[in-house]
């Protein structure tokens, strides 16, 4: 009769413990990660004193993101997000919507901005006003992602 046998580079019980490690490490590193992420919304709220766009009363619907640039302009609101590869710019309302204790614009995200600079990236914003052709759409800014700084003009 042929004998059939299992061959391992390493004993059974070394594999399980290869394996247990590999685990481990995945988790400490997705435990790392998303706390941060939670840790800097609770600062955003703690620090600035404001809560975010999301729970700002006057919002008329849901978020949506806007791949595009966030630059300053003269006029009001000076803070306005192109959308790339539209001709829709949207603008984060400072006047209209303020409402105290809320952020329209994270404060940092604010700190980044700057006259000769736009930044590139995804925004997730909400609505303060129905989108009208030919009108400027009136936004805040709940948070963004994948930025990049970079000068403009």
């Amino acid at each position: 009769m042929a004998e059939f046998r299992c061959l391992y580079a390493t004993p059974p019980e070394d594999d399980m413990m290869i394996r247990l490690g590999i685990i481990a490490g995945l988790l400490f590193m997705v435990m790392t990660i998303f706390p941060v992420s939670a840790v800097q919304a609770q600062q955003d709220t703690s620090q600035t004193g404001c809560k975010p766009c999301r729970l700002h009363p006057q919002v008329i619907g849901k978020s949506f993101v806007v791949h595009g640039a966030l630059r300053l302009y003269n006029g009001m609101p000076s803070a306005r997000v192109w959308g790339i590869g539209t001709k829709r710019i949207l603008g984060i309302s400072e006047g209209r919507f303020y409402l105290e204790g809320y952020c329209n614009l994270p404060k940092w995200l604010e700190a980044k901005m700057d006259w000769d600079t736009e930044i590139i990236g995804d925004f997730v914003v909400y609505p303060f006003t129905k989108d009208k052709p030919g009108v400027m759409r009136l936004v805040c800014i709940d948070t963004a992602y994948n930025l990049k700084v970079m000068p403009w003009k």
